[in-house]
């Protein structure tokens, strides 16, 4: 350490002439590794938002798209003149788990959305089936 009449001597050597901080003077090596281990992330939660923004954009989307397959299924048979049956509960079903799906998305419950998704196109999927015309 360099004494002086400018202060120096609460400069220790090696510090580029800048004085410690007091946050770090009686820090404890946890505390600086936490202050270490910290840099250069602060672009980290806001792309966690953004990928948590995305992710909800997207399962809504596949929820919304299992909902209108379902109904222009739906539109289709009874356009062209098949009986009522089964397969109209199992498309309507679909068409109100993929708006479910819609709103889980939405309000972030991502895996849920999906899970309701697919249950609703395995719907449309069984009402389609051949077993139901």
């Amino acid at each position: 350490m360099t004494t002086g009449s400018d202060g120096a001597a609460n400069r220790p050597e090696g510090t580029g002439g800048q004085p410690l901080s007091s946050s770090s003077a009686g820090a404890s090596a946890d505390e600086l590794r936490v202050e270490f281990q910290a840099q250069g992330r602060q672009g980290l939660a806001e792309e966690r938002r953004r990928d948590a923004r995305q992710a909800r954009g997207i399962y809504a989307a596949i929820a919304g798209l299992v909902a209108v397959v379902c109904l222009g299924l739906m539109v289709v048979r009874l356009g062209q003149g098949d009986a009522l049956g089964v397969w109209v509960a199992t498309y309507s079903v679909g068409v109100a788990l993929g708006g479910w799906g819609v709103v889980l998305a939405r309000t972030g419950h991502t895996r849920w959305a999906m899970m309701v998704a697919c249950i609703g196109g395995a719907l449309a999927a069984v009402g389609d089936s051949p077993a139901f015309r």
